[in-house]
């Protein structure tokens, strides 16, 4: 009986220790929320602090690494953001969603990911209709109506503030870089009154007045705002808003000592906070190609267990095939590895002259420009017997003259062929900068992204990325 009754205490201990534990809780949640959009350092710390303390349910959790993501994004911390919301899209909330969207926003990527399961979610299709929007304006350019402005202004008042704000701050920095005639003001105005307590908006809506030549107006704003706890900030993006509008500020006032040094505050942080987007625009790149990977092996074990149900035993074999897979894997990377080898080997074996006469040397050496000329070298049959055949002659000519003249044999004079060519439309054509180095390999003729990568480092004495990385930032 005292047994009984000892575990009624503890369980009644519990109870009372979990109810009083709530309050504090949702006070520190509260204290991560406020302090985010200034401080998200300290987000960051009350984030831990209550993951190391306090139980958290679904929701909480869901809450906490939204919040953790944000702080992240908010200190260019983009590589631990970036894997946040990239984990299972289909446990995320609202929230971190819509979050995502707008950190690829920033990187000028449009998410194409569109859950089914937030379809009904009032966040989630508020933050559609903005992004809608916005990509609206940017397309056709033409300005937006009042009564649209108003409906959006109606609804943000039924949604999260905190989820939205990045939404709205896209809209309101468009809106007030495309506004000639102030149609806009009444809009700027009460957006700005719903985030009073957010330093952002009062920037935009600063540089907004300076932009229609109210400089004095912008003054008080600017004068208002919290110099010292903006500079000392880490949020990045906070901080360079804050830079750029000192530096317009100064530069229409003709203070030109504080212009000067808020140019060169706003130029290094420019150049850390693109320094790290690239860089995270390449992640990005990459966990998109790895969650392809894993989704597609997900679909593949889920078709797999389905025939599990009905054949029973076949576990077994499809975990041999599975074994099998990975070892024909193994050995076709030994056979490309021989294979190079081989080549390798057959590269040092001294040619064989063969009696070639001076006009069909010259002959052939034409024949060799005008095929130089054509795209025929990255069609993926292309072999010394088909362009022997193509050319009218024997396969040892070619070999030889193709040494003589190229001081390289037959694959290597290929590959060279294609690399300048794919080499040539990442100089002329920016756009296949963006496409994946698969992508590249598959358009200039090579069977194999490492193959590609190999010959790529052979004749231009670099990586793919890295060649890529070089144009876009000469370019800059």
């Amino acid at each position: 009986m005292s047994k009984f009754f000892s575990l009624i205490f503890v369980a009644v201990y519990a109870l009372v220790l979990a109810g009083t534990g709530s309050p504090e809780k949702n006070e520190l949640f509260t204290k991560a929320d406020s302090e985010i959009v200034l401080s998200p350092e300290r987000t960051m710390e009350v984030l831990d602090y209550i993951e190391k303390n306090f139980p958290l349910d679904d929701a909480e959790a869901g809450r906490l690494m939204y919040l953790r993501a944000k702080s992240l994004y908010y200190q260019n911390n983009l590589t631990d953001a970036l894997k946040i919301i990239s984990k299972e899209n289909g446990h995320f909330s609202p929230g971190i969603i819509i979050l995502r969207r707008n950190i690829l926003y920033s990187f000028n990527i449009k998410d194409t990911f569109s859950p089914e399961n937030m379809r009904g979610n009032s966040d989630y299709r508020f933050s559609e209709k903005v992004g809608q929007l916005l990509s609206r304006l940017a397309g056709n350019g033409k300005p937006v109506g009042s009564p649209e402005l108003s409906e959006i202004l109606k609804e943000m008042t039924s949604h999260h503030p905190e989820i939205q704000r990045e939404n709205m701050l896209n809209l309101t920095e468009y809106l007030a870089q495309h506004d000639p005639d102030e149609r806009y003001r009444d809009f700027l105005n009460r957006i700005g009154s719903f985030y009073l307590n957010d330093p952002a908006f009062k920037m935009l809506y600063a540089k907004y007045l300076m932009k229609n030549n109210r400089t004095g107006e912008a003054g008080i704003i600017i004068t208002g705002l919290p110099k010292e706890i903006l500079e000392q900030s880490t949020n990045v993006y906070l901080k360079y808003r804050y830079y750029d509008l000192l530096v317009t500020y100064y530069s229409k006032t003709g203070q030109h000592l504080d212009y000067k040094e808020y140019v060169q505050k706003k130029e290094a942080l420019f150049s850390t906070i693109d320094r790290v987007t690239f860089s995270a625009k390449n992640k990005w790149f990459g966990i998109l190609e790895e969650n392809y990977r894993n989704e597609l092996n997900s679909s593949i074990i889920t078709r797999r267990y389905i025939l599990f149900s009905v054949l029973g035993i076949a576990v077994l074999l499809i975990t041999f095939l599975a074994v099998r897979f990975l070892q024909i894997r193994a050995r076709i990377k030994e056979y490309e590895n021989f294979t190079i080898k081989l080549r390798f080997n057959q590269d040092k074996k001294a040619v064989q002259p063969q009696a070639i006469s001076e006009k069909t040397e010259t002959m052939l050496m034409q024949k060799l420009k005008d095929f130089e000329k054509t795209n025929d070298f990255i069609s993926s049959d292309i072999s010394l017997q088909n362009l022997a055949k193509k050319l009218d002659t024997n396969t040892k000519y070619l070999s030889e003259i193709i040494n003589k003249h190229k001081q390289k044999n037959f694959n290597a004079y290929i590959n060279e062929l294609r690399i300048n060519y794919i080499t040539g439309k990442l100089k002329e054509n920016p756009i296949y900068r963006n496409y994946k180095i698969k992508y590249l390999a598959e358009e200039s003729g090579f069977s194999t992204h490492s193959a590609f990568a190999a010959a790529f480092k052979t004749v231009n004495g670099i990586s793919p990325a890295h060649y890529i990385q070089l144009l876009n930032h000469k370019e800059e």
